[in-house]
């Protein structure tokens, strides 16, 4: 385990400790006396942290310990964080080794120190990782998990992705020993996203992740898939020299096949496995284990306890007591098998204490750490939280309130001020629909009609007068049912158009003609448009149109289906726009204001667009005379 909590750290302080010279007790020694003698502080410190290591790897823990400490003596008078920094992280990591966790957790802190005074965050965070795996091997997960996303947020906050996808794998990898499953998957795809990243992931860091993803889905039950990630992490391995990610993946993919009873198959894999071991006891030992469970299942107790003995050869095993634990049982069963039951006895008996001693040592770490502390200062901190939360949502109840107040006032007041519109438009429209009334059925207009049945009585032309009559009454009474009328059919608009006309003509004594086409497609009676739109302009075309002219007068009205619109087409022969008097124009004027304004409501209302156009024909054509009008009016029956 100390292997793989300095490995990380070291590196970073590798320049301040390169490892030159014979690799041999006396030559550090020496080199420790001649830097004694030179008086440099420093170089002494790096040749007591050299020797310190070369105990170390000789499994020497308590002399290593000893020169670490005279390292650490000259480094601190050297005044060299780095220095004091690298030597600290070593020490603590020898000291977990031994279990003496206090005196691990007290070195780490002046690590930590050290590299507080330099300013590096990041080292810091390698520091805080390496803490947090200390943390969760004793199984106090809470103070794991809080010291790894310490170091993950430096690192965040420092914009530092280097290794960042190794420090969620790791988080993710408490989280796991700590039975928080979903959270170890949680932080292995945090970390499976960056492994497009080159700085985010190296090749150990991509190996432990597709490692975890196979975990992930085995325990899922999804063991294809866990396979093809094992199988991704044996090229990674074969790729890059790396053969402990290939051995890991081996023996992975052994399991698999255990469990879906594929025993041969899983045997040769772990065999295969045997030929990538590492310098790795934790390997060396999951491998023997899994050999023996393999060779027991295919009743080859002999085989099995081959490789179960070899497990109790590693010193390290007592660093894995899970591991440990399995091969103790493996042992019950395989001295069972061989029907010695004075050793399955033994063995049955020490997992059994090893197993009682984990729990109750999970349970002091709880109880201790857990509860104590950590557990009391949340407890504290929820009802502070939650007086927080309950002030908060008093206010945002209020607020609440007072918003919903004012948009429901906002709301009142958009529908009040629409309908003012509507209704103001609805007066505009009707004052509108009076003008158009009064324009068509004017006092003058009115009397010139009676001045004329009375000549045609007194002159005895009853039949003329009859007529005349039945027209006048039949214009009148078609104006007033459709002047307040949104719409009107086609067919009545043409004959109230008609009569209009003919009146005009007996009036005027027949001094024009006119000429009605209307488009032998229309359905008259069907199609619905709005009233007394046309009217003005042919009004317009006979009273000023034609005063003046020494000719006959032409009246054309051509009614046409364009689609959506129906087309009325106005031409007269007359004198045209330009020449025709003041009174004239006035007229055209007011008539043109009542039209475009009508032709505004009718729009707004019914979002339908108008055509107008007027013209003097002379203006195309100098040898014609007279105007030439063409409105486009919506139909309405879609309404």
């Amino acid at each position: 385990m100390k292997r793989v909590i300095t490995s990380l750290f070291f590196i970073l302080f590798l320049y301040c400790y390169p490892l030159v010279g014979q690799d041999t007790e006396q030559s550090y020694l020496n080199a420790a006396s001649e830097a004694e003698t030179l008086q440099d502080t420093l170089a002494i410190s790096r040749a007591w942290y050299k020797l310190g290591r070369y105990y170390d790897q000789n499994e020497l823990l308590e002399k290593s310990n000893l020169a670490m400490q005279k390292a650490l003596f000259w480094a601190q008078l050297s005044e060299k964080n780095n220095a004091i920094a690298a030597v600290s992280n070593y020490m603590a990591a020898n000291y977990s080794m031994l279990g003496k966790v206090d005196s691990a957790y007290k070195y780490y802190h002046i690590a930590l120190s050290a590299v507080q005074k330099e300013g590096d965050s990041l080292k810091m965070a390698v520091i805080l990782m390496n803490m947090s795996d200390d943390f969760a091997t004793n199984a106090q997960f809470v103070q794991a998990v809080d010291y790894a996303l310490s170091a993950i947020r430096i690192k965040e906050q420092a914009g530092d992705s280097s290794n960042l996808a190794f420090f969620y794998q790791k988080v993710g990898e408490i989280y796991k020993q700590s039975g928080e499953f979903d959270n170890w998957e949680r932080y292995v795809l945090k970390a499976y996203q960056l492994r497009e990243c080159v700085d985010c992931a190296d090749v150990k860091a991509l190996a432990a992740i597709y490692n975890d993803l196979g975990g992930l889905a085995e325990k899922k039950q999804q063991y294809q898939l866990a396979l093809q990630y094992y199988d991704t992490l044996t090229v990674i391995g074969k790729e890059n020299e790396y053969p402990n990610a290939v051995g890991t993946a081996l023996i992975n993919m052994a399991q698999i096949y255990k469990l879906q009873g594929e025993v041969d198959r899983a045997l040769k894999t772990a065999q295969e496995a045997i030929q990538y071991r590492i310098d790795s006891p934790y390997k060396n030992i999951v491998t023997n284990n899994m050999l023996a469970d393999l060779y027991l299942l295919k009743g080859s107790a002999d085989e099995a306890l081959v490789f179960a003995e070899q497990n109790l050869k590693i010193p390290e095993i007592a660093y894995y007591p899970e591991e440990r634990m399995h091969t103790q049982k493996l042992l019950y069963k395989i001295a069972k098998a061989q029907k010695d039951f004075e050793k399955a006895l033994y063995w049955h008996e020490a997992f059994e204490l090893l197993s009682d001693s984990l729990r109750n040592k999970e349970v002091r770490s709880q109880i201790l750490e857990m509860e104590l502390a950590y557990e009391t200062e949340k407890k504290e901190q929820r009802i502070a939280l939650l007086t927080v939360e309950n002030q908060l949502k008093n206010q945002r109840i209020k607020i609440g309130l007072v918003l919903l107040a004012v948009l429901l006032v906002i709301i009142l007041l958009i529908i009040y001020i629409l309908m003012n519109r509507k209704k103001q438009a609805e007066l505009k429209e009707n004052n509108l629909k009076q003008q158009v009334l009064r324009a068509q059925m004017n006092p003058h207009f009115i009397f010139n009609v009676l001045g004329s049945i009375q000549n045609f009585v007194m002159n005895n032309e009853k039949n003329a007068a009859v007529s005349y009559l039945s027209q006048f009454a039949s214009l009148t009474r078609a104006t007033l049912n459709h002047s307040d009328g949104d719409s009107i059919s086609l067919a009545d608009e043409i004959e109230m158009l008609k009569n209009y006309i003919e009146l005009e003509k007996m009036r005027k004594g027949n001094s024009f003609d006119f000429d009605l086409v209307i488009d032998e497609n229309l359905e008259a009676d069907i199609i619905q448009i709005p009233p007394m739109l046309v009217q003005p302009f042919i009004e317009n075309a006979i009273k000023h149109g034609f005063v003046g002219i020494d000719y006959p007068g032409l009246l054309k009205v051509a009614i046409a289906d364009q689609g959506d619109v129906i087309e009325f087409l106005i031409v007269d022969n007359g004198v045209g726009l330009g020449q025709k008097t003041a009174k004239s124009k006035t007229h055209v004027s007011r008539a043109m204001d009542i039209f475009n304004k009508r032709r505004r409501l009718i729009q707004q209302k019914y979002k339908k667009e108008f055509k107008f156009e007027m013209s003097n024909l002379k203006d195309h054509d100098p040898n014609l005379s007279g105007m030439k009008i063409v409105i486009h009016i919506p139909v309405l029956n879609d309404n």
